[in-house]
């Protein structure tokens, strides 16, 4: 292949590796992509709300500190955190979970210039976590439950780093059972949560 039929397919290739990770500019007057406002309060706390009825685990608050429990907001993900949750499991305990995660950013359409959650590619790299490795917190007991779990996202530098700070996004955080014996894996929690990053 000649060299600048090589070139131009890099080119090719760089340009929807840039328009997959940042999306197109709107082409209306002088509103640029990124100039959405922070939905459902979101620039100064976190929104959250389950995405499903009926999960065998249910979430009635959230709240994130530093490792010195001081509040973070809004949350910066290079850093440690601590995400203190007020939960309940209507039934069995759970030995065993994997989780999925999903990742949108609030960005402005450039066909008709509006906001919306869009997905951000992850590849695979935010799915099947084992809940219980990295949370450090089964098993999950039948009833009230009141966890603090010590996050560190630096496992996930590659996707952390490409997210521009001061933007809002939204992660969906599904929650899958692999009790022993256990071959449906259901869904057993769901929940959407808003938020700033910096």
């Amino acid at each position: 292949m000649a060299l600048t039929s090589r070139l131009h397919l890099v080119g090719v290739f760089v340009l929807l590796v840039q328009v997959a990770r940042f999306g197109f500019s709107s082409p209306v007057g002088s509103v640029r992509a990124d100039a959405c406002p922070f939905p459902n309060g979101s620039e100064t706390a976190m929104h959250t709300y389950e995405c499903a009825d009926k999960m065998q685990i249910t979430i009635s608050a959230i709240n994130v500190t530093d490792v010195n429990d001081k509040p973070m907001y809004p949350m910066d993900p290079k850093q440690a955190m601590i995400l203190n949750l007020i939960s309940y499991n209507h039934g069995q305990p759970i030995t065993d979970n994997k989780v999925d995660v999903g990742l949108k950013q609030y960005q402005r359409s450039w066909t008709d210039n509006t906001c919306n959650w869009k997905e951000i590619p992850t590849l695979g790299l935010l799915d099947n976590i084992d809940g219980c490795d990295f949370a450090h917190n089964c098993p999950l007991a039948s009833g009230p439950l009141q966890l603090k779990i010590q996050l560190d996202l630096s496992k996930f530098a590659a996707i952390i780093n490409m997210l521009a700070a001061g933007k809002p996004y939204e992660l969906e955080i599904s929650m899958k059972n692999y009790n022993k014996g256990n071959v449906n894996h259901e869904e057993i929690a769901c929940v959407v949560a808003q938020v700033h990053l910096i």
